[in-house]
């Protein structure tokens, strides 16, 4: 198994990429941290894992607030002693131009998205310097990558995730943490769901697709979890700073 026996915390993990995500760690032997602003939806996921015979823990946190991560990254160390993974997913959608979106829209997002990795990180790679080492992987996004309409906080804090990695894995990567960020496309999760009513629908985003993304669908979180498993494992021991993108094609069109 490639992650046997070695702890891995996931933020927004009680759905979507998330707990896909999560559930391929667990699936490849990571006890598996499901990290979620709803507490009792990570504790009923967590569960529902442990039936299927892997350690898996469903714990509250609020990446916008330090002393709720903090409380998080105790839970964690009071059961398995180490965290060897770290997966910064959890994040927001809110739609809107820069006059659209409400001020506090704009500070929500950036806190969540971005901010939300650097307090999670800044937590949790003390730990792994004195451990010897670990894995840190960021959801950022294409919109990280190319400009869309229509969501520019959501865009900038993207961006602003994709150069956050780069400049984590320059810092550490002497010191064997290795810092990737994943860039998915369209992925068929209720995430997007902001967005496609803001598009004007169903019917709408089917159409956005169809132009935009040369494989002509969605994604799956399946589909991205592979991508994550891969960034987390061995198999990537040479990648680092890097921006993996899952996107059907869309940033090559």
């Amino acid at each position: 198994m490639k992650l046997q026996g070695r702890v891995a915390v996931v933020t927004g993990g009680a759905s979507g990429i998330g707990l896909a995500s999560a559930t391929a760690f667990a699936q490849e032997g990571a006890h598996v941290v499901l990290a979620d602003r709803s507490g009792e939806r990570a504790a009923a996921q967590a569960e529902a894992l442990r039936t299927q015979g892997v350690e898996a823990l469903g714990v509250f946190v609020d990446v916008t607030m330090p002393e709720s991560i903090e409380t998080c990254i105790e839970q964690c160390l009071e059961r398995w002693g180490r965290i060897d993974i770290l997966f910064n997913n959890a994040g927001v959608l809110i739609a809107g131009s820069v006059t659209e979106l409400r001020p506090a829209d704009w500070e929500l997002t950036i806190r969540t998205n971005l901010s939300g990795a650097f307090y999670m990180s800044r937590a949790v790679v003390p730990h792994m310097l004195r451990q010897g080492g670990g894995v840190i992987l960021n959801t950022a996004s294409t919109a990280g990558l190319v400009a869309e309409p229509g969501i520019a906080a959501y865009a900038a804090s993207k961006g602003g995730i994709v150069l956050l990695t780069k400049a984590m894995a320059l810092d550490y990567a002497r010191r064997n943490i290795r810092v990737n960020c994943l860039c998915p496309g369209w992925i068929d999760t209720p995430f997007n769901d902001p967005v496609i009513a803001a598009m004007g629908g169903p019917k709408a985003l089917a159409d956005a697709v169809d132009r935009s993304v040369p494989i002509g669908r969605q994604g799956t979180p399946e589909e991205v979890a592979r991508a994550a498993l891969f960034l987390v494992s061995d198999d990537a021991s040479l990648v680092t700073g890097h921006a993996f993108v899952v996107d059907g094609g869309l940033t090559a069109h």
